[in-house]
């Protein structure tokens, strides 16, 4: 099989690499996933948050021109422009939020500063403890999404451009070749893929799960092994990038983390007088606890901090909620002193060590390219990202945004991280 560009990993990021390649007349592009339907991918298990107010320009610019495309598509995304609400009880935190509301709003972001004294007027729904709350920014630009809607779109207007979309492909091996005359240069000459049979749609036997936990292929479900030939190969399997990348003899910097959500159950009548709690965005608290409403629920998630490393999707069910999530709600909100836990689930990020991602060429290689480790922002940068990478293959050079900033090539010295502090 042959492919002029292969993008390993069907993701949001992936999804969005290809629509934007095929946007820009390249045709025989290849998708190859081995969980297309998104049963575990990071996008399908996040928390629905999108915003553009970070404190890197490029991470800030990607995701401004990212929710500028949702906007122009908010019906089919389902794109709600309610706000982000981010609460600071730390007043050195609360100094750099001051020095980087500037960076912000240079961007048009309309960023605002809000008081002890205002918060609770901007938000009653918060009515406990707000003398410990110093300051919060108010980011009325942001908002929620549909992901699930966003990359099934990215992937339709793809494939009716002609991308294929191979479902149930694991990359078992890369074969390089030396570039000549170029000393210690390779290029990508073929990806070796394994068709996996005996999955379910919903992966009811967990067969899915071993496999992208595991990263082994029982010998009993591998139904065909396939070459692919290609020009171009472009690395976007976000939390499984090491993976890849380790196939290549390539040192990654990527930590697959666990991060858990829930769905929480609560009185209406609790509500302050008056309060349109459906038209909520997304609250940030001091104590890193966010929440915005979902479909007459809360949805709550906290990340929490001794996590350690790897791929695990497991769910502490009730014991998560009434330990992290419960208390930091009652905390802040008293209409959330009698709530109660729904439902949950886990999902994974793909952290690096200044949280941010990673975008463009790979060193040492020449024909391999590679979007992924956004530690959470994959649907908030994804046309972006996608857009600037896509303009980088095909004519050389991005213009609509300079990707250079999040080369892997940064973390060779700490002077060039990248250091984000506002990720949950």
């Amino acid at each position: 099989m042959q492919a002029s560009v292969v993008i390993a990993g069907g993701g949001i990021i992936g999804s969005a690499v290809a629509y934007c390649l095929a946007e820009r007349g390249w045709r025989d592009v290849c998708v190859v996933d081995l969980d297309l339907a998104g049963i575990y991918a990071s996008s399908e298990l996040n928390a629905g948050g999108v915003r553009a107010t970070w404190w890197q320009p490029v991470n800030i610019e990607t995701c401004r021109q990212t929710l500028d495309f949702f906007r122009e598509r908010r019906a089919q995304f389902g794109f709600r422009e309610r706000g982000y609400l981010w609460l600071y009880d730390d007043p050195e935190q609360l100094r750099i939020a001051r020095e980087k509301q500037r960076v912000q709003n240079a961007q048009g972001l309309g960023v605002e500063l809000l008081g002890p004294d205002e918060i609770a007027a901007h938000c009653p729904l918060l009515d406990s403890h707000l003398e410990e709350i110093v300051g919060a920014t108010w980011s009325p630009r942001d908002g929620l999404i549909n992901p699930n809607a966003v990359r099934a779109f990215y992937r339709s207007e793809a494939e009716a451009l002609g991308v294929r979309f191979l479902n149930r492909h694991y990359v078992d091996g890369v074969e390089t070749v030396r570039v000549p005359g170029e000393s210690g240069t390779r290029r990508v000459r073929a990806i070796d893929v394994i068709e996996v049979e005996g999955v379910d749609a919903a992966d009811a036997s967990g067969a899915l799960r071993a496999i992208l936990t595991s990263h082994r292929i029982d010998r009993a479900r591998r139904r065909r092994e396939t070459r692919i030939e290609c020009e171009i190969l472009v690395n976007c399997l976000g939390a499984w990038s090491t993976v890849f990348s380790g196939k290549l003899g390539i040192r990654d910097v990527t930590e697959a983390v666990r991060r858990q959500i829930c769905l929480v159950g609560f009185e209406r009548s609790a509500l302050p007088q008056g309060f349109d709690f459906d038209a909520l965005g997304m609250v940030v608290d001091a104590s890193d606890l966010y929440f915005h409403p979902e479909g007459g629920h809360v949805l709550a998630g906290y990340s929490i901090p001794e996590e350690a490393p790897g791929f695990d999707f497991a769910y502490d069910g009730a014991d998560f909620f009434e330990t992290f999530i419960w208390p930091r709600l009652a905390h802040r909100a008293s209409a959330f002193e009698r709530c109660g836990h729904v439902r949950g689930w886990s999902g994974l990020y793909a952290v690096t060590p200044d949280c941010s991602g990673i975008a463009g060429p790979v060193p040492g290689i020449a024909n391999l390219f590679e979007a992924h480790s956004f530690t959470g922002r994959g649907v908030m940068q994804s046309f972006g990202v996608a857009r600037a990478l896509a303009e980088r293959i095909v004519d050389g050079v991005s213009t609509s945004c300079d990707l250079a900033p999040l080369g892997r090539q940064r973390f060779a010295t700490r002077e060039s991280w990248l250091p984000e502090s506002l990720h949950i």
